[in-house]
């Protein structure tokens, strides 16, 4: 029976919290903001929005035998350190569970200017459901108001084309050579002495 267990990973029943199948979230999901995430949606059924200063997460089950959430654990990086949010079938304000679908509202970390300056990043998440295993979904994200990408650092300086463009590329190209010339000569040395 323990070799059972140990064998099925992260499928295994998470004993201490009811019962239930522990599942990761699609690692293709994180490492995103909710500005960067490619599906964007407001449900008024799923967290509402877009709020002035608050992101929308909504996650879901793409499989109908993976039954519902009971609980969602979900790790964001920002600026400040990492942050942990759970979120169980007991709904409040800025969280809740509808089934096989759940949602969170988090900072967006806008300046009063509206720029991103300390976003939350989703960097994992694990979930207990009530069917079998597999995987589950960020499914949509909605972004805060006036947020439409992820943030970039400015472009400053002149712009670059033409001849100087050329000019530039022949010199790094150059650069490059005089360095792998350099490494080849090093490395005869060492073989000859």
């Amino acid at each position: 029976m323990l070799a059972a267990m140990i064998g099925l990973g992260s499928a295994a029943p998470a004993w201490g919290s009811g019962g239930g199948t522990t599942i990761n979230i699609d690692p293709a999901d994180t490492g995103t903001t909710a500005a960067a995430f490619g599906t964007h949606r407001c449900d008024p059924n799923l967290g509402g929005g877009p709020f002035q200063a608050e992101d929308v997460w909504v996650f879901a089950l793409p499989a109908a035998q993976q039954g519902n959430f009971t609980s969602l654990t979900i790790e964001f990086a920002t600026e400040g350190g990492p942050v942990t949010e759970n979120i169980t079938t007991t709904p409040a304000g800025d969280r809740a569970i509808v089934g096989n679908r759940a949602w969170i509202r988090t900072p967006a970390g806008l300046s009063s200017t509206g720029e991103l300056v300390n976003p939350f990043a989703l960097t994992n998440a694990t979930a207990v459901i009530t069917g079998t295993d597999g995987t589950f979904d960020l499914a949509q994200t909605c972004p805060a108001s006036g947020v439409t990408a992820s943030p970039s650092l400015p472009v400053t300086g002149a712009a670059v084309s033409g001849p100087t463009l050329g000019k530039l590329t022949a010199v790094g190209g150059g650069l490059i050579m005089v360095g792998l010339v350099l490494l080849r000569a090093q490395r005869r040395r060492r073989f000859v002495a």
